[in-house]
Order: structure tokens, then sequence, then C-alpha cells
């Protein structure tokens, strides 16, 4: 198959020309403009800008082990249990993750809509309990079960046998995990802004005011590169190497008759996760408890139109962008995947994006694409290409493992009858490749549905998404704008659950 990566490091020249010129530029540019040492000084001693920091980290740090906390009994039963629906409680837990957060947030502030700190921290554990899940979990279920035996035999208490032989084999994974989801917590903009009420303000949310609000692009600039200096620092102790036995990986899952403890691992982190969508549909058909479509006709009538949105428009820009941002991340991170590099390279050049915040991206696009040659930003084309570049690293990870499973084989007995590269590839690679690109497009679309941060900063009259225009109801007050806005998150529930 060597014509075909050989091919295929040729065209990879398109997709990373991309990310050069709609990341790497925007980022270098805003820190060339406006990156100044005393900006710097100022927005580190700046009193109210502390708070900021000060509520920003420990909001993350308490988000981050109630998470933890909620997580692991969940993952411990559906990874170590031989419980029926193991898989079906992992595929519910994993939805809220992949909602966009502007719906996961609509749904608790109808539960919580006055108690800005508690919303926050259940939003951010209901939207994150997966990663620990989806990362911890195959790990977990790795583990020799007789070694925890062994240590029951000998006397060890079940906290014991956690410290002594669990948790030095999952820690590495543990550790990875915790760090992505302080980082989610971290850099949390759609959810602050959603819950967070005017009193209380992170870092993402801070960077949007200075720079849109107050036009403060100095200080916008100057937290952006210091939140970018704590994520880079979290991300390296994340993926920082741990020394396990892989030996010791080679009996997966027991079996086990359910107990109340069991069940409560699973019914408490799922209640926890699934409950603000739930709410969200029931707010939607229910206006001061009695039973309405009002929302939906409201939403669709024209109601909404007095504060510029448009339903039917809006969900056709939303499907629009969610198409286009599909084909061409999943096409960008297939031609990347088959070129076969360096894999080490290539995931620190991909995982770029995942390393700087998307309102710090935002930031960056329309500082750089305000003036020839680039006068680009109120260009519709732009947001989806925007959230290209935000879903490649994704695409890129789900198709890459995929593509190294595709035994050597294969293409050997494809060739020895007489197949070329190109018919090899059509007819064996591609069609195992189905299923991985299937998920890797689906993936996209609901990153590009949910996508809140950078397209705050892109978004216009006529490239409204429904994340911003979710946004945009719940800040208007009224019944009317309020319905519309559960009726609009119940409709992307759908959608999205679709995709899923």
């Amino acid at each position: 198959m060597q014509p075909i990566a050989t091919t295929a490091r040729r065209l990879q020249t398109l997709p990373f020309a991309a990310l050069a010129l709609f990341f790497a530029l925007p980022v270098l540019t805003i820190v060339a403009k406006f990156a100044r040492v005393e900006n710097l000084a100022d927005t580190i001693t700046n009193a109210s800008l502390r708070s900021v920091w000060w509520f920003t980290t420990w909001q993350a740090t308490l988000s981050t082990a109630l998470t933890v906390a909620l997580a692991l009994p969940f993952t411990w039963v559906t990874s170590r249990r031989g419980f029926r629906f193991n898989r079906t409680a992992t595929a519910l837990i994993t939805v809220p993750f992949l909602m966009p957060s502007v719906v996961v947030a609509t749904g608790i502030r109808a539960m919580l809509p006055n108690a800005h700190v508690p919303a926050i921290l259940w939003a951010h554990v209901a939207f994150n309990v997966a990663v620990i899940v989806r990362i911890v979990g195959p790990r977990w279920a790795l583990l020799d079960s007789t070694l925890e035996l062994t240590a029951a035999d000998l006397g060890a208490s079940p906290l014991r046998t956690f410290a002594s032989v669990t948790f030095p084999h999952i820690r590495g994974a543990l550790r990875n995990a915790s760090a992505l989801v302080f980082l989610y917590c971290f850099t949390s903009f759609a959810t602050v802004a959603i819950l967070g009420g005017i009193s209380r303000r992170t870092i993402e949310s801070e960077i949007f005011t200075q720079a849109v609000r107050l036009g403060n692009t100095g200080t916008a600039t100057s937290l952006a590169i210091l939140q970018a200096v704590v994520i880079v620092i979290v991300l390296s102790l994340g993926a920082r190497n741990t020394n396990t036995d892989d030996s010791q990986t080679i009996n997966p899952t027991t079996t086990a008759h359910p107990t109340f403890t069991n069940y409560a691992a699973i019914v408490v982190p799922l209640a926890i996760a699934v409950t603000p969508l739930i709410a969200v549909i029931t707010k939607s058909f229910f206006i001061n408890n009695n039973f309405s479509f009002n929302g939906y006709k409201w939403l669709f009538s024209g109601a909404v139109e007095s504060v510029g949105i448009s339903a039917t428009s809006t969900l056709f820009t939303s499907a629009t962008f969610a198409l286009a941002c599909a084909i061409l991340a999943t096409s960008c991170a297939l031609i990347i995947a088959s070129a076969r590099n360096q894999q080490s390279v290539i995931n620190t050049m991909t995982a770029l994006p995942l390393a700087v915040s998307a309102v710090t991206l935002g930031l960056g696009i329309i500082i750089t694409f305000n003036q020839s040659p680039f006068n680009w930003r109120g260009d519709r084309w732009l947001i989806p290409v925007i959230h290209s570049v935000i879903a490649l690293p994704l695409a890129l990870r789900t198709i890459t493992p995929a593509l190294n499973a595709i035994p050597a084989d294969l293409h050997d007995a494809s060739a020895s009858l007489g197949a070329n590269p190109l018919r090899t590839w059509w007819k064996i690679d591609l069609p195992l490749l189905r299923p991985a690109l299937t998920k890797a497009a689906g993936l996209c679309a609901a990153v590009s549905l949910g996508e809140f941060g950078a397209t705050s900063f892109l978004s216009r009259s006529n490239s409204t998404t429904i994340p911003i225009a979710i946004g945009q109801l719940l800040g208007h007050p009224g019944t009317v704008m309020s319905q519309s806005a559960y009726a609009l998150a119940t409709l992307t529930i759908v959608a999205v659950s679709i995709l899923i």
C-alpha cells in the first residue's frame, strides 16, 4: 500500500495548510499584535481579574473532583461486573458529552434558575462524567481479577485493595482523563454564559467580554496567553508516563450478581447526566404547569424574529454547517491517517487545536481575517471551516486506530490476486473503515452543532447557529423567548441523538 501512502502524503499538505491558515495564523497574530509584558503584568495584578482566575480555578477543581467521585463507581461496575445493560448504560451516560453544552446548561437552568454555582457544577459533572468512563473503563477492564481476589484472601480491605492493586493499574488513564475534565471545566464558556448570570465569570467568558463588549483586545489576549499556558501545563501533567505492569492485564470482566450498591453506582451518575436533557424536553411542553405546544408554535410562527432569529433559517444553517464539517474534517483525517506518518509528530501537530480554547481561536480569527488579503470575517463559509479545524483531532483519533487494525495479510492477498493498490484500498480498506468513518463524521457533525466559543465571534444575522440562537433567546425576558429556547433545544437533542 506504499503508493496510497505516498499519494496521501502529497495530499495532506492541504489539511496542514488549512491548519496553518485557520489555526496557527490567527493564534500567532493575536500574540504578535497584542501580547505585551505590561498587559500580562496588569492581568496578573488586577484585583478584578484575580477573582476571575480564582473562581475559574476552584470551580474547575471542584467540578473535576465531583466528576471523578461519581464516575469511578460507575466505571467499576460497567468495566468489572458482567451485568446486562452495561453497554447501554455507558452509551446513555455518553450522550450529554456529545450534546451541545448549551443544551445541557438549558436543562439545568430550567431546574435551578437562580443557583448559579451549583448549576455550573452540575453541568460540568453531567457533561464530563463520560470522559472518565470512556478513558479509564477500557484500562480497568483489563486488570486481572485474580490479583484483587488474592489481595482480599490475604486480608486486605476493599479500600486497601483498590489503593494497592487497582489504582496503580488505572493511575495513568485516570490522570489523563482528569486532566481533560479539568481543562473542559477550566475553559467552559457556554455553560457559564447560560448559568453563571452576571456575577460569575470565568477566564473564557472574560476573554469574550474584554474583546467584544469592552474592546480591550490587549487584556483579552493576555488572558488567552495565560490560559494557554495553564492548558499546556495540565495536558503535560496528564500525559506523563506511568509505569504499570501490563503483564497483569489478562483477565477482563468478572461476573457477579447485582447488588444495591452496584445499581446505585450506575443509576446515580446516569440520573445526574441525563436529567438535564429530560428537563429540556419536559419544559418545552409545559407553560405554567400546563401542557402546551406554544413553544414550538412561537418558534416557527415568527414570534422570535423580533430578536433577529428565524428558526427555519437557524436549523438549515446549522445542518449545512454540520454536513460541511463532517465532510471536510473526516476527509482530512482520512488523508492524514492514510499517509502513515510518524505518529507522535502528527499527534502533536493535530492536537494543537485542543490546546487552545475556542474563544481564543475566535478572537484570533476576527482580528486576522478583518483586512485584506484575508477579509473573510463576515463570510458564512468561514464558520464550518473553523468547526472542521476544531473537530479534526477527534476525527483523526477515531479513524487512525481503525486503519492501523487492518491486517497487512489482506493487502498481500489482494496484491497476489492481481489487484492494484487503488483497487485494494477501494475494495478492502474502505469497507473496513466505513464504521470508523461514519462514527467520525457523526462526531464532527455533533461538534459543529454544539460549537459555541469561536462561533460567538463569527456569527452574523445570516449565519446564526442553534447554540447561538438558544443563548440569545434565553438572554431575552418573557415566556415566548424562553419557551422557544426550550423547544429549539429539544429539537437539537433529537438531531444530535440521530447523529449519535
